[in-house]
């Protein structure tokens, strides 16, 4: 009877819904639609610019999705058809400096960000006739106010669009103080009907304040709350709005930085301004082009280590080359994070030392492998821990303290110099090297088959390759804030002439290592030069591949999603995809290895994204980001270990 029911039901919902009605019910979905969005029109006016101004979302990759319609991304020479004999007026503080900078990037890619900061800007395009000024008023007050009257009152001289707006220097200034907020709003009162009055001939828009980042503002800005500026925010919006009484008010407010920085004011470098992220940039070794870095990396060392091409030397070289530009980057990345950001918080430390480590010793508690078995993490971990160290030891050294004098770039390189020291003596000295990490507990993360032989050679093979790191992301953040790189989408990071001599001098030298790899016949002769002559391979292929403008600004999604998960995929490998601790192959499907293969890697991969999955999500809830909470929950890991250590060691003995 069920089936029966079941049986009719089916046949009937078929007879009135077939796929020709649900065509025409979609057909009569997009003429429904169309009308309402036609109405919709009628009635809010035919200027689509509202929707951009004031709603829509932030898509990430610099992408913003007004309500109701899409963005064009104008390319320069359409900007400059678009503009010609256009006068445009950025008046305001540095935010405005920043929306202007970003403007006539469009205009043109090759304009620096140079010159005295706290002045006026010009910029004109003489064969498009296109001028865009920058006017220096950080307040709202006489001085803004007169030069809108100046625009006002004669007819032929004033811009045909105007961006203005401030006020972070008037909460600075006077202290957050509630007699300031009084005052900005009297000013912007006086100045409104000005404003009114240029908007029924130009373009007039208000720029509505962004949210700060308050943890990164400096001492004297810390006054600059977000509760501030959403009272400036809502002054000049009150008043703006209500300037005429009998008509909608002509000046247009525009949000959308307000909304963009909502969610990337927390990459901001200082807290105040617009991450680069958020505008035309393409960076320097950027997240998806390093993650595309690892990934390929990745896959190039899972193919070395499934083929059994260890025994041929060329081969070995190359492969070498890789594991040093992963800890190249780990010197780059985290120098990087600590010198701009200057967070030296434990609760950071302990994020990257679980993400690395999570893994590792579940498989060594469960597989009863020692951590040194799995080489490469104990590797990362220890230089992360000294990369960490040297910054975050007094005199604590950042990039915010560094561009105040040139002192503390001096400071910055004498820690280097002397950690380079520090690597040196442990290099040439095996014997205070090996006693240092024969101290229990160290000896039981890095002895394996009961010596600490192993991890000093491997240490010792890429000892310099962090250091290069670090001094590289020092020289180009150096570079960077001084303006001396471009990095605006399709540039060369570098002048046509020295871009083209760095690229000569690159290939050459990519050439050369490939060519001394390849000839290397010596296994202990080749590996006594690595530590000093692979960084010729990694910086030749970072100016290589970030130099030209079009090859920063593209990557890989397919190596880059691999390049995601690395860590399992390096880590898994010993128990998933190889066998006999990686001598041998994982066999699932006996007597046809290419189907074992493809089905062993399928799984291996599988598993490997969902254990990176877990492990970030575990780093939330075990790596809270209150403090006190937070020691508590170390001192009970301290703890555990303790306790195992203790017990294997008791086991070791008994052994014996």
């Amino acid at each position: 009877m069920a089936a029966l029911a079941y049986t009719l039901g089916k046949r009937e919902i078929n007879h009135y819904f077939s796929v020709r009605s649900a065509k025409v019910l979609a057909l009569a979905a997009v003429l429904l639609l169309a009308g309402c969005h036609l109405a919709s029109r009628r009635y809010r006016g035919n200027d689509s610019c509202e929707y951009l101004l004031s709603s829509g979302r932030f898509l990430g990759e610099k992408v913003w999705q007004p309500h109701s319609c899409m963005m064009h991304k104008y390319k320069y020479n359409e900007a400059k058809n678009c503009l010609v004999d256009k006068h445009i007026a950025f008046v305001g503080d540095s935010r405005i400096r920043q929306l202007f900078y970003s403007f006539v990037k469009i205009i043109n890619p090759q304009f620096k960000e140079e010159g005295n900061k706290h002045e006026n800007i010009p910029f004109e395009d003489k064969i498009a006739s296109v001028k865009v000024d920058f006017l220096w008023h950080p307040e709202v007050n006489g001085s803004m106010k007169q030069c809108i009257k100046v625009w006002a009152e004669d007819s032929v001289a004033k811009p045909h669009v105007i961006v203005a707006g401030a006020a972070t220097w008037s909460i600075k200034i006077h202290n957050g103080s509630n007699e300031a907020l009084s005052q900005y709003k009297m000013n912007i009162t006086s100045i409104a009907p000005l404003l009114e009055k240029l908007a029924k001939t130009s373009d007039v828009y208000w720029v509505l304040q962004d949210p700060v980042y308050e943890d990164l503002l400096s001492e004297n800005r810390k006054m600059i709350t977000n509760e501030k500026i959403d009272a400036y925010n809502e002054a000049a919006v009150s008043v703006l709005n209500s300037s005429t009484r009998n008509s909608k008010s002509h000046v247009k407010m525009f949000s959308v930085s307000k909304l963009i920085a909502q969610e990337t004011i927390m990459e901001s470098l200082d807290g105040l301004h617009l991450p680069e992220s958020s505008r035309e940039t393409t960076k320097v070794l950027n997240r998806e082009q390093t993650d595309e870095w690892k990934g390929w990396m990745q896959l190039v060392i899972l193919i070395y280590h499934i083929s059994g091409a260890s025994t041929f030397l060329p081969v070995y070289m190359h492969v070498r080359v890789l594991v040093a530009a992963y800890l190249f980057q780990t010197g780059y990345g985290h120098f990087s994070y600590f010198w701009v950001k200057g967070d030296f918080g434990i609760h950071r430390v302990c994020q990257v030392l679980f993400r690395l480590n999570f893994l590792v010793v579940v498989l060594c508690i469960v597989m009863d492998r020692p951590y040194q078995f799995y080489y490469f993490v104990p590797l990362v971990t220890v230089w992360f821990m000294v990369i960490y160290v040297t910054l975050a030891l007094w005199p604590q050294i950042i990039q915010k303290k560094a561009n105040g004098s040139c002192f503390w770039h001096f400071g910055l390189l004498l820690k280097l110099a002397f950690l380079l020291l520090c690597i040196c003596f442990l290099a040439y000295s095996q014997g205070a090297f090996e006693k240092i990490f024969s101290l229990w507990p160290l000896s039981k993360c890095f002895e394996l088959k009961g010596n600490v032989y192993e991890w000093w050679f491997r240490w010792r093979l890429d000892r310099y390759v962090v250091f290069h790191g670090m001094l590289f992301a020092f020289t180009y953040l150096t570079l960077q804030k001084r303006q001396i790189l471009s990095e605006g989408k399709g540039e060369p990071l570098f002048s046509s002439k020295i871009s083209n001599v760095l690229l000569f001098i690159s290939v050459v030298s990519f050439l050369t290592y490939s060519i001394w790899a390849s000839s290397c016949k010596n296994k202990a002769e080749c590996n006594e030069l690595h530590p000093s002559v692979s960084v010729v391979q990694i910086l030749a292929f970072i100016l290589i591949r970030n130099i030209p403008g079009y090859a920063r600004s593209v990557y890989s999604s397919f190596f880059a999603w691999f390049g995601k998960i690395s860590l399992e995929l390096f880590t898994c490998q010993y128990h998933i995809w190889l066998a006999a601790d990686t001598r041998g192959i994982l066999v699932l499907i006996p007597g046809n290895p290419m189907l074992n293969i493809i089905v062993s890697t399928f799984i291996f991969v599988c598993v490997a994204h969902e254990i990176s999955q877990i492990t970030n999500d575990l780093a939330q809830i075990i790596i809270p980001k209150d403090n006190s909470s937070l020691l508590k929950r170390l001192a009970c890991i301290a703890a555990f270990f303790c306790g195992l250590l203790i017990l294997s060691s008791i086991q070791d003995k008994s052994r014996y």
